[in-house]
């Protein structure tokens, strides 16, 4: 055989080389406390969907794992970089909200032992939600969301859950309907650190969505910061202090919400009061092109239901 034919053979029949396994870097918070920071852009292929962020608490009797990710190949990376840290093993994995990437790795994490947990309005919207949110990874995703499938919670909780392990108190907190119906926090309160999930959002602009509520959401910030936390995990964005996340959340909110409900008092009608916001204080914050205007759409519809 001709030398470059015997070449193009050999690259033919030689096995493809597997792509390198998916590698998370925690970011310690505090001893023992971890986040995983996310993406701040959308969900993409190329960030394999992580664009929020994760978190794990170790302890003397095992493991806190603060939301699973988007994929079944995210949370198997989540699990090795904790392996990095600890032997403990992973005993519960809270779900701060209902979004797929804070719970679409839940399988993994059931079929090692892992107990679920979110609020029950979350577990509510993940029944609703689940089936669309899963066939949407799978068509952004491709091979990344291979063998994803919806595991739901095995536990609820109303407004407050307390997690003891060893000697490390972990509390589970729904402050209210926020950015969505069923959103929730962790809260240390020895460590002050809040695990805030989309309470909070540092150094991207934030999302008004249909299944949230603008209103609640400042309240249940203001529940949130009254616990007077030392250190912020927000849920998109680096660690966060208290006013770096009313710079970025709550002042965002608020300036909006007032300026909608003075376009509506006037009779603007949504197109006008689009146009017409002034949110250029903001534009620093990342996705605020593809953001801002959707945001006015939606909080205007919101508060004309109020």
């Amino acid at each position: 055989m001709p030398r470059a034919l015997a070449a193009v053979a050999l690259c033919l029949t030689a096995p493809a080389v597997a792509a390198s396994p998916l590698t998370l870097q925690p970011v310690p918070v505090v001893e023992r406390v971890y986040a995983v920071i996310g993406d701040l852009g959308g969900q993409t292929y190329e960030n394999d969907g992580l664009n929020a962020n994760l978190g794990f608490i170790v302890t003397d009797a095992g493991v806190l794992v603060v939301n699973s990710g988007p994929t079944q190949q995210v949370a198997k990376a989540l699990h090795r970089a904790i392996t990095q840290v600890t032997i403990q093993p992973i005993r519960w994995v809270v779900n701060l909200n209902s979004q797929n990437h804070y719970w679409h790795g839940n399988a993994y994490f059931a079929s090692i032992g892992a107990n679920v947990i979110a609020h029950e309005a979350a577990a509510a919207l993940m029944q609703e939600l689940g089936q669309a949110q899963l066939e949407s990874n799978h068509r952004m995703l491709k091979e990344k969301a291979d063998d994803t499938r919806l595991v739901y919670p095995n536990t609820t909780f109303p407004d407050r859950q307390e997690i003891q392990l060893g000697a490390t108190r972990i509390e589970l907190l729904h402050l209210g309907p926020a950015h969505t119906r069923g959103d929730a926090v962790v809260w240390l309160p020895r460590e002050r650190v809040l695990f805030a999930g989309d309470l909070i959002y540092t150094d991207r602009l934030l999302a008004v969505i249909p299944i949230g509520d603008s209103r609640g959401w400042i309240e249940a910030f203001d529940k949130a910061l009254a616990l007077e936390p030392l250190f912020i995990v927000p849920g998109h964005g680096k660690l966060a202090t208290a006013s770096e996340a009313r710079r970025d959340t709550r002042d965002y909110l608020t300036y909006l919400r007032e300026e909608i409900k003075n376009a509506i008092t006037r009779g603007d009608d949504m197109i006008d009061t689009v146009d017409k916001i002034d949110q250029s204080r903001f534009r620093h914050l990342v996705n605020f092109d593809l953001l801002a205007d959707r945001n006015v759409t939606q909080m205007y519809q919101d508060i004309e239901k109020e």
